[in-house]
């Protein structure tokens, strides 16, 4: 039946295909959460050379997201771990972290659930010192500066106070209100 309409089966095929690739991949860049940093988004936009962004660099010189994602899900499994990840959150993170396998905590807010500079130091030199039972590799190889650059970059990531908007965010709440 189908034999003598093989371009029509193929049309129909292509046809598909074209729709599924629209509604994944071109359809959610309308959408401005997507394309929007948001006011958490701008806490992590470091400046190049900073203590941040050198200790970033040694998270992932380290494969620290081979074992950690940063990424808060919404399910009640991460409801301990702080708000929910939104799209806009990695609006300055390239490469994006969120890791795909998490043997060890998520890590997207440990700033904020894990504050002390001295338990971060303690714990990338000996893991089991501060979390019996971990299979975290101890990091005491790194230099000074790598150790102090990675703490800063941990202790950086912590969400923006509730209710706080980025500039972005401001400026596109005052175009919808002005269009109103």
């Amino acid at each position: 039946m189908f034999e003598n309409k093989l371009g029509v089966l193929m049309a129909g095929a292509a046809g598909l295909f074209l729709l599924g690739t629209l509604a994944t991949v071109v359809l959610p860049f309308t959408d401005t959460s997507m394309t929007t940093p948001t006011a958490s988004a701008e806490l992590r936009d470091y400046k190049p050379d900073s203590a941040e962004a050198r200790g970033r660099d040694v998270y992932i010189a380290n494969g620290c997201n081979t074992c950690h994602t940063q990424y808060v899900r919404p399910v009640k499994a991460d409801a301990n771990l702080g708000p929910v990840s939104q799209p806009g959150d990695y609006y300055f993170d390239t490469p994006h972290l969120l890791g795909s396998n998490r043997m060890g905590p998520d890590l997207m807010w440990i700033g904020q659930r894990q504050p002390s500079e001295d338990w971060h130091r303690r714990h990338l030199h000996n893991p089991r010192d501060t979390s019996p039972g971990s299979i975290m590799p101890a990091y005491d190889y790194l230099s000074d500066q790598e150790t102090n650059d990675l703490i800063a970059y941990l202790l950086s990531l912590k969400p923006a106070a509730p209710g706080a908007k980025s500039e972005a965010e401001k400026k596109l709440e005052a175009q919808k209100g002005a269009s109103e």
